[in-house]
This record gives structure tokens, C-alpha cells and sequence, in this order.
């Protein structure tokens, strides 16, 4: 364990805001925790867990401990003819471990490929994309906690998943740190694709389903994203910024007196969901920029850093678009993205 002062996480962040922690430390076995907390220093300030930063925008240089988990192990917990259990450590990179799925041909993961971050951060978040979910094949997931060091397992039922949330990121933020995950698979000959996405079901109509593989759908989804998400490497960003807002049936036909075309959802409650990229870009942000931040040529939903831009650019760029939808349609956009 290295502890190192005035720390630039500049690497560790997607949207590449240039921002410093008074203190940073990688996590990568449970009794770092405990040497850490003996440093009476250490020990009285403020501690936030991070794993690539890919759904955190920093506004601020923050005065105290950054701790990240380094845990990078993945193995084979239990198996049967149909299914396979793998563990994996938070450290690892997401994208990395759904190629290494795909490898295998097991089904689960290739619909969640080329999502930025680390496994660590997947419960966190429920990370989510083109008709999957973390929720959807997560069965326990292990945590540190930062203030004892002691180490507590949840099972699916106890993480409180739902749209972009746990409950590590709501009751636990900050306080438990995931250092590894167990994960349930389908073995390909048990399996099949997961094509609730249209564009997804479209691009594969000319194959039988038992022609489809787990590589198949997952070249898809990487082609897709690439498409329509720009490479945080070339653009900083976090991919979706907004949620996807949800109104009640009368306002939502009350809108669709409005705007005969507006795309939605009908959820199993009756409620719509509708996508905030198409409110977004019916405003005009598209392609906007505002300094060195800006809306996404490619996407309405993604703000993107246009080369050094700071945080608060970022975060006023997304006030700015909040608050033009919020006039237009009397929707508030709620930020994925955690805006620190």
C-alpha cells in the first residue's frame, strides 16, 4: 500500500477534469483499511471510494482521502451443466470482464459491453444498457467497510437495485467499499441472446436465435456504442448524463397533445418513460456548447469535455440544459452522473 499526497485524478476520471485529492490509496487487501484508519491524520478526514471515476464529476479538489479498489481476481466459484458462478474483484475493468465472458460463450454480460468503469462500481450504480442490467445476473456482492475494515456479503434481494441506484450508493455511500462481486451465467448451450433492444434485434434478424452468440451481440453493442457514445479517451464524458424521466399517464398525454411524435415507454405501472435525449435535443442543446464543455454531436444525452474543461463548466452546462427542459416540457432532468 502507497499512500500519496496531493494526488491528480486526472486518469481517474472520464469526463479528464484535472482535479486533485489531498490523499489517495489503493485498496487491494482488507487489512489496508485498518493500517489506514491507525494514522490519526488520515483517520479524521473525509474518505470517498472511486473506481475509474466514470460516473463522477469533480468539481472541486477534494481535502481528503481517496481510496480505490485494486482487487483484480476473477475465478470459478461453483458450476453445473447450465449455469456458472464466476467471482470477480472490483478492480477489475468492466469492458475487460465482459470479453473475458464472451471468451467463454456464456451468456449474461454482452449486452453491457464497452460500459466504462470497474466491477467495483457495477452494483454501485446498476449499471445498465440496451435491455440488461448488473441487477440481472449479480447474486452476492462482498464489502469492505472503510471505518472497521470488517467485511459484509448482500445478496441480490439486499442490494434495494432500481434505476441507476443501490443501496451502496444510497445508505452505504462512502462507507462500504465493493472489492468483489459474484455473478450467475448461462452456459451457451442453456442460454440465448437478450434482443429486447430493437436496434439490437434489428441488426441481428438475418440469424436464427440459435445461430446467435454471446460474440455476436456483443460486436453489436461495442459497434453501436461506438457509434453513439464518443471515446472518453478522444472526449471526456460519462456516457448518459440525465436519466430517462418517468411521468404519470395524464401528463404524459397532456404532452403528446403537444408533440403528437414524442418517443416513450409504457411502463407495467402505466406510468411513460421518456428519453431525455430526444427532450434534450427538441430544446436545441445538440451539439451546444458552453466554454470548453459541451452536448455531444453524436448524442444529445452525453456532455462532453471539448478539451480542458473544468468541472463546474461541466455542471453549468448541465444546469443550463436541466433548466431549458424543465421550461419547455415540466420535466426535471435528474443527473445519473454524481456531480461533486
Amino acid at each position: 500500500m502507497h499512500i500519496q499526497a496531493n494526488y491528480s485524478l486526472l486518469k481517474h476520471n472520464t469526463f479528464r477534469v484535472n482535479i486533485r485529492s489531498q490523499y489517495y490509496v489503493e485498496i487491494n487487501k482488507q487489512s489496508d483499511i485498518l493500517t489506514l484508519r491507525t494514522d490519526v491524520k488520515l483517520a479524521s478526514l473525509p474518505w470517498r471510494i472511486v473506481g475509474d471515476s466514470s460516473n463522477l464529476l469533480y468539481t472541486h479538489n477534494f481535502p481528503g482521502v481517496t481510496l480505490r479498489c485494486t482487487f483484480n481476481k476473477i475465478r470459478i466459484v461453483k458450476e453445473d451443466d447450465e449455469n456458472v458462478w464466476l467471482s470477480v474483484g472490483g478492480g477489475v475493468k468492466w469492458h475487460d470482464l465482459v470479453e473475458y465472458t464472451v471468451n467463454k460463450k456464456w451468456w449474461g454480460l454482452e449486452n453491457l459491453a464497452l460500459i466504462p468503469g470497474t466491477v467495483g462500481a457495477a452494483p454501485v450504480q446498476n449499471i445498465g444498457a440496451y435491455g440488461a442490467e448488473a441487477r440481472d445476473v449479480i447474486t452476492r456482492v462482498q464489502t469492505l467497510n472503510v471505518y472497521d475494515g470488517s467485511h459484509r456479503e448482500f445478496r441480490n434481494a439486499e442490494c434495494n437495485f432500481g434505476y441507476r441506484t443501490s443501496i451502496f450508493k444510497q445508505e452505504y455511500i462512502n462507507r462500504l467499499m465493493v472489492y468483489r462481486i459474484t455473478l450467475r451465467l448461462r452456459k451457451f448451450s442453456h442460454g440465448q441472446a437478450n434482443l429486447s433492444y430493437d436496434p439490437l434485434k434489428v441488426a441481428l434478424q438475418d440469424h436464427k436465435k440459435e445461430e446467435i452468440t454471446p460474440r455476436m451481440v456483443f460486436d453489436q453493442i461495442v459497434s453501436i456504442r461506438q457509434q453513439r457514445i464518443p471515446d472518453p479517451a478522444v472526449q471526456g464524458n460519462a456516457g448518459s448524463f440525465f436519466k430517462n424521466p418517468v411521468v404519470d399517464d395524464n401528463y404524459f398525454h397532456t404532452l403528446q397533445n403537444d408533440y403528437p411524435d414524442i418517443p416513450h415507454h409504457k411502463m407495467l405501472d402505466g406510468s411513460y418513460k421518456i428519453p431525455a435525449a430526444w427532450l434534450i435535443e427538441t430544446c436545441g442543446w445538440k451539439g451546444h456548447r458552453h466554454g470548453s464543455a459541451g452536448v455531444s454531436q453524436k448524442h444529445a444525452l452525453v456532455l462532453v469535455n471539448l478539451g480542458g474543461a473544468t468541472g463546474s463548466e461541466l455542471a453549468e452546462l448541465a444546469q443550463l440544459v436541466q433548466e431549458d427542459v424543465n421550461h419547455k416540457f415540466g420535466i426535471y432532468l435528474e443527473p445519473e452522473v454524481i456531480i461533486l
